[in-house]
């Protein structure tokens, strides 16, 4: 006799409980090469500007254009990549997007106006948006529910410290080429990422809640089987935990139309969490894009600014790490506020600093937690939505507050830096920041150490009427 397969729920259940072990570990190198290789592919723009800038003579509205280039393609690659994560998989949009955009980059050695190297720019950003927030939702959908925020924390350190590469590669190519020369040498080391592509194909997992919802739970039962036995776990077909269950019930019966993520509730959580990614974003930015610039006009060399600039990013991967480890254990809100409300003292300092060790410690407070405030500020959005909405919840948030940080912000950059200087916009940063997180911390929703169909539920109101539905129905008959 055939025998029946487990329930969603004990799949869930069980899946929740999968400790770090070396398939998960497997899975969270896989994710940060992906962030790697992105993270190098975004960041070569703040070091070729740097030399562009004066090889090309380039103006203001030049430097704001090449600026934003490249996130313009981010946010509208976002649009029909978030559908395709839910209609296709994670799996395949992330294969597909790597490979558009390493291609797409090396052509931009073969640039020879700023017209040509804006449109590749272009075009490489759209095979970026269809990358970026897909860790996110890997590992939001896929690690035991106390140890999200320190898995995406790990992984998110990779990919903060790997701006680090394009300004190594940057300040060498600097100090060793000609001008005409040292802004290709990035774009040339773009093709690294495609020997990624077949080991993502050969050992990275579709998402199992994906799956779950495409109906193919011989799939999922494959993998949890597979996961417990080398966890050392009993295959328990009875473990359900009975919230996420009754969240799945929800679930359910709820739309799928992209419509949904736009009605309350969803709507209100994800106006709240997109601000506060917004203000991270703002401050990313800047640093990443104009971070050389803004330290030449201190009175750096080109090379040493652009080599600071990756230091910081250093130094942000390891604020990550520890914010993932901090927010599992005392919760989303608290290390968030936290976090950017030390980065904006970094801010303050920047503006205010008159020596190098105030720009030191500026340097310091807006890196380790400005920039590495990401894990939890991008984890609490994918937290928002129900598995069904994730995908395009979270690239909806990515893309607004995308277009607000990398494409408005930036293009008016370079003429604020010229009517204003440098210590106003670290102000307005410092604001920013602190203005976003105040509604996280009043009306936030705290998603810390519960499954992720909790923290998706509608409401917590209709989640207790669905727990006690779910109660009477098994109850014996008098």
């Amino acid at each position: 006799m055939k025998t029946p397969l487990p329930s969603q729920e004990n799949l869930l259940a069980r899946l929740d409980r999968i400790p770090l072990i070396k398939p998960i570990v497997r899975l969270l190198i896989l994710l940060a090469c992906v962030w790697l290789a992105e993270a190098f592919d975004i960041g070569i723009v703040g070091p070729v500007m740097a030399v562009l800038k004066s090889a090309w003579h380039l103006s203001v509205a030049d430097q704001a254009w090449l600026g934003i280039s490249s996130t313009l393609g981010v946010v509208l690659g976002m649009i029909p990549a978030g559908m395709l994560a839910d209609r296709i998989g994670r799996r395949r949009v992330v294969i597909v997007g790597i490979l558009v955009f390493s291609v797409i980059t090396v052509l931009g050695s073969l640039a020879q106006s700023l017209s040509q190297l804006l449109i590749i720019r272009f075009l490489a950003g759209l095979g970026e948006g269809a990358v970026l927030p897909l860790p996110y939702l890997y590992l939001a959908e896929f690690v035991h529910t106390k140890r999200r925020a320190v898995s995406v924390g790990i992984a998110n350190g990779v990919l903060t410290a790997a701006y680090l590469l394009p300004n190594l590669v940057g300040s060498y190519a600097i100090h060793t080429y000609a001008s005409s020369m040292a802004w290709r040498l990035p774009f040339l080391l773009g093709a690294i990422p495609l020997f990624l592509v077949a080991p993502l194909y050969l050992w990275l997992p579709e998402s199992p809640r994906y799956l779950i919802k495409k109906g193919r739970i011989l799939e999922v039962d494959s993998l949890v089987t597979r996961l417990e036995d080398a966890a050392r776990l009993p295959h328990d077909t009875s473990l359900v935990n009975p919230r996420a269950a009754a969240a799945l019930s929800l679930e359910r019966a709820e739309e799928t139309r992209l419509i949904h993520v736009l009605r309350r509730p969803f709507l209100t959580r994800g106006l709240i969490t997109t601000g506060q990614l917004t203000g991270a974003l703002i401050l990313f930015y800047i640093l990443l894009v104009y971070g050389p610039t803004l330290l030449v006009t201190r009175g750096f060399g080109t090379g040493t600014a652009v080599l600071l600039t990756g230091i910081m990013m250093a130094i942000a991967g390891i604020g990550s790490i520890i914010q993932g480890l901090l927010s599992d254990r005392f919760g989303r809100k608290a290390i968030l506020s936290i976090y950017f409300s030390l980065a904006a003292v970094g801010c303050v300092l920047f503006a205010a600093s008159v020596n190098w060790w105030i720009t030191a410690l500026a340097a310091f407070l807006s890196s380790f937690f400005g920039l590495g405030v990401f894990p939890v500020s991008k984890l609490l959005v994918a937290e928002q939505f129900p598995t069904h909405l994730r995908g395009m919840g979270v690239y909806l948030s990515e893309m607004s507050a995308r277009s607000v940080s990398g494409i408005i912000t930036l293009a008016f950059l370079p003429f604020a830096l010229a009517q204003f200087g440098s210590s106003v916009i670290f102000i307005a940063i410092a604001v920013i920041l602190i203005a976003f997180m105040i509604p996280v911390w009043l009306a936030g929703r705290e998603t810390a150490r519960i499954s992720v169909e909790e923290a998706g539920a509608t409401s917590l109101a209709a989640l207790a009427r669905e727990m006690e539905g779910n109660r009477m129905k098994v109850q014996p008959m008098p």
